[in-house]
């Protein structure tokens, strides 16, 4: 585990529940912090599950040969880049939600738009690659703004943004984080552009809506990894994404913006 915060002891617990009491093999979970993980422990055990990108980059410098797990981690290039798979018995249970999703969340949402805008740090990065192949799928224009550092991001947007643009704010702390979110709001509704966003949190703070995985849908998607590599061994596929997530509307957001929306039920059997 990265730590010992709510987060991590909710996916514990929800794990625990799932693999001890719910499994159809016997299994006993024991849980390790971070700081004590050495490479004894790391081959005593049959499966190894990290919880956290703190705990997977520490797991991945020991360089197991047991089966592992990395869950609770983003799909980030960079940050991957520093959890590698060096074996082949090596599965990622990523915190975010596939690019997919939120296109057909905006197409759901936006039937008659056709402009969606997304804000980078970092040129055709692997997100920026495929909102570029999804907006040629699907026939919307895709307007990439990259964000360069120390630039005021709030200015940037209102300069980049078009009027007709939806903007699609995906995780990336060095754009949205405490400090910037409620400029950027400010900023995207002064040209009129509704925000689709990945946490309740962004939807409660001014974003139209927002689509995201809770801790214990992304535990019951590792859960069910594990079940499935204890009783029938190594899986083709390595990269996964939660099944299960949340749609959240603003209300408030979509009166003043004039926006007539389904209602969360809706959209989420809807992309589903």
């Amino acid at each position: 585990m990265s730590g010992d915060g709510k987060i991590y002891q909710t996916f514990y617990s929800t794990l625990k529940d799932k693999l001890e009491n719910k499994s159809q093999t016997n299994i006993t979970l024991t849980q390790v912090s971070a700081s004590e993980v050495n490479n004894k422990i790391l081959n005593k055990y049959n499966l190894i599950i990290s919880i956290g990108y703190k705990a997977a980059t520490i797991v991945a410098k020991h360089n197991p040969k047991t089966t592992v797990i990395y869950s609770l981690i983003p799909d980030d290039g960079p940050l991957l880049a520093s959890i590698p798979c060096k074996n082949k018995s090596c599965y990622k249970v990523f915190i975010n939600q596939p690019v997919s999703r939120y296109i057909a969340l905006f197409k759901i949402v936006f039937p008659y738009k056709n402009n969606l805008a997304f804000a980078t740090t970092q040129a055709n990065s692997h997100k920026s690659q495929q909102l570029k192949m999804a907006a040629r799928l699907n026939g919307f224009i895709y307007n990439e703004i990259i964000i360069k550092q120390d630039s005021n991001i709030a200015r940037t947007l209102t300069n980049k943004l078009n009027k007709n643009d939806i903007l699609l704010a995906l995780p990336d702390s060095a754009i949205y984080n405490s400090g910037n979110a409620k400029s950027i709001i400010l900023s995207s509704y002064h040209k009129n552009v509704p925000i689709i966003a990945y946490s309740q949190s962004f939807a409660k703070a001014g974003a139209l809506t927002s689509l995201f995985s809770s801790v214990d849908n992304i535990a019951n998607k590792t859960a069910n990894i594990a079940n499935k590599i204890i009783q029938n061994g190594s899986q083709t596929e390595k990269e996964y994404y939660p099944d299960d997530f949340a749609i959240v509307i603003n209300s408030a957001v979509a009166h003043s913006l004039n926006i007539d929306i389904d209602s969360e039920k809706t959209i989420k059997r809807k992309i589903k």
